[in-house]
């Protein structure tokens, strides 16, 4: 488990960007949105890491691969790898250790003869669906500092965000 610093801590101990008048130009780590959008992430999945694994010794990785295999039937590793965000040589890991588990199935590619077939079983759909639900759960309560209001407009500047560095091209939208 990694261990997460107190984001209170770090920023108590940022330096002030004025003094005296005079503009202080030492720039810290934790100044970056990066660092930012970094932590919010590691302590949303530490803490959902926590309930998934209690549950069924499962990480939000794996159940997002598994969700993402019993959506698409016949999805290949390639695909998977892509869309869940996740390197191959880990990827690969998970897969096998989904398999081991009974909660996936590989076959050959009816389409793609060098690649094969992921498909969920009875008892992947299973977990898929539950965990699916305890997600939505646990993603309301931990976001629960949020007014329905702020939650809206950071879905949308995330999905503005996203979109620009993929390529989109944005328009900025008046304040």
């Amino acid at each position: 488990m990694v261990e997460i610093f107190n984001y209170m801590s770090i920023i108590a101990l940022l330096p002030e960007r004025v003094i005296d008048g005079h503009y202080r130009s030492r720039l810290v780590y934790s100044d970056f949105l990066t660092f930012r959008l970094d932590l919010a992430s590691e302590l949303l999945i530490s803490k959902a890491n926590t309930v998934y694994r209690d549950q069924w010794n499962l990480d939000v990785r794996a159940l997002r691969v598994l969700r993402l295999v019993c959506s698409e039937p016949d999805i290949t590793p390639k695909d998977v790898s892509q869309r869940a965000l996740i390197e191959k040589t880990l990827l690969s890991k998970i897969l096998a250790d989904l398999q081991a588990r009974g909660l996936i199935s590989r076959d050959g590619h009816t389409v793609d003869r060098r690649s094969v077939a992921l498909r969920a079983t009875d008892y992947g759909l299973e977990i898929a669906r539950t965990s699916e639900m305890l997600g939505m759960q646990m993603e309301d309560e931990l976001i629960s500092a949020l007014t329905p209001s702020e939650r809206k407009s950071l879905e949308k500047l995330l999905d503005k965000l996203a979109r620009s560095l993929l390529g989109g091209k944005e328009q900025p939208t008046s304040a």
